[in-house]
């Protein structure tokens, strides 16, 4: 990266000042780039791929550094100069291309984190369905012990329950096995509505949270496909029209 600023006409205190600070902008943006591209392959190489929690992760933290690269080829590019080194030149023509290419592979993003928030949410909900239906099976395995027993030993659970609660008015085994099925009931239809209301609330924050991503996508998308758009000069064509220019006016 070169920080060597253009020759201009004047040589004023003002004009060096003015072209020293552009040149430390320009290392901040190459330093903040570099930042980027580092970040960026360590969370790359933590990616566990079909794993939908890994593919959100990477997805949001890729979204969540668009501003750091953004600004940092803002930074680099701030300033339209006729780059006169070619390896320089090569570089920055390379990096002109950086926001479009960002740009590409967010846009890609997009879809891939939309699926794996529905996968997401399809394993959790399935999770949720076997965790319930284990706890349901516990709940009638009580009424399916009691209906195996013979009708003594039936007889005799009606017996200690009427002796466990005297207060109340005694009932017999059909009452009883009637009562029982009736909290068996119950304690399904609890556990189905816990499971809905889990579901519920996993739904809103992963479906909550794909909203911001998509909304923080678009804007960072449009964010470097302007910046690519004004950092033409940088490229090939601009390069040429910018030494073209320079040298109509005797300045190059």
């Amino acid at each position: 990266m070169d920080t060597a600023p253009t020759p201009v006409p004047t040589s004023s205190p003002a004009d060096r000042a003015v072209l020293a600070g552009i040149g430390i902008f320009r290392i901040l943006g190459g330093l903040l780039v570099l930042f980027y591209i580092i970040d960026s392959l360590a969370s790359l190489w933590s990616l566990e791929l079909r794993n939908p929690s890994s593919e959100l992760r990477f997805a949001a933290s890729m979204v969540d550094r668009i501003p750091l690269g953004a600004l940092g080829l803002g930074l680099l590019f701030l300033h339209p100069r006729f780059i006169r080194f070619k390896v320089e030149r090569l570089v920055l023509i390379v990096l002109a291309w950086m926001p479009l290419v960002l740009a590409g592979i967010h846009l890609l993003l997009i879809p891939i984190s939309l699926n794996s928030a529905a996968r997401l949410f399809l394993l959790s909900s399935y999770n949720l369905n076997l965790e319930a239906e284990e706890q349901a099976k516990k709940v009638r395995g009580v009424l399916d012990t009691t209906l195996r027993l013979s009708e003594m030993e039936q007889q005799n659970m009606v017996n200690l329950y009427n002796a466990a609660n005297p207060n109340k008015t005694p009932i017999d085994l059909p009452a009883f096995i009637q009562n029982l099925k009736d909290e068996v009931k119950n304690q399904e239809n609890k556990l189905n509505g816990e499971r809905q209301a889990v579901m519920s609330r996993q739904k809103k924050t992963l479906y909550g949270s794909q909203f911001g991503y998509l909304l923080r996508s678009l804007i960072g998308i449009t964010a470097l496909f302007l910046l690519w758009r004004a950092i033409a000069w940088a490229r090939k064509e601009g390069q040429k029209r910018l030494g073209q220019a320079l040298a109509s006016s005797g300045r190059r």
